[in-house]
């Protein structure tokens, strides 16, 4: 909240007062989508880019299979899908993870295309901010 009141403060200290303002709470095991790994693409969609631009793709959870048990996805919790469509690094990512979890939900995909890409416009007017799970926040608020 304290993040929300200087953005908030800055934004009028700026003239600007009408501005969408997002609350992202870092992912955990608990949460609607655990099972789902995110596949960041170029802007144009067609190109797995990966969080740090390097093609790399991770799952930051064990898998707790019903199968093998508790396991760590990919190497070391990554897949290399530099060169790959999004589709195929999904179908590369589900090959590897064949079994449910003890849940019974299997690993899925959710493709992200960054702002100002394909499908999903840069916005001026919102202003991102990401917190941890301990509810702080540890990296910079984000327009877009």
């Amino acid at each position: 909240e304290k993040c929300v009141e200087i953005i908030n403060n800055d934004l009028e200290d700026l003239g600007i007062s009408t501005i969408e303002v997002v609350v992202h709470e870092k992912r955990n095991l608990s949460q609607e989508g655990y099972n789902k790994v995110v596949i960041v693409t170029n802007e144009l969609a067609d190109r797995v880019k990966g969080r740090s631009g390097d093609g790399i793709v991770s799952y930051p959870f064990q898998w707790d299979d019903q199968v093998l048990g508790s396991r760590t996805l990919g190497v070391d919790g990554k897949w290399d899908c530099r060169e790959s469509t999004p589709d195929e690094c999904c179908a590369t990512i589900k090959q590897s993870v064949p079994n449910k979890d003890v849940r019974g939900n299997n690993i899925e995909c959710h493709i992200f295309v960054p702002f100002g890409g394909v499908g999903n416009k840069r916005r001026n007017d919102r202003v991102f901010i990401n917190l941890s799970p301990d509810g702080r926040v540890h990296e910079p608020p984000m327009i877009a």
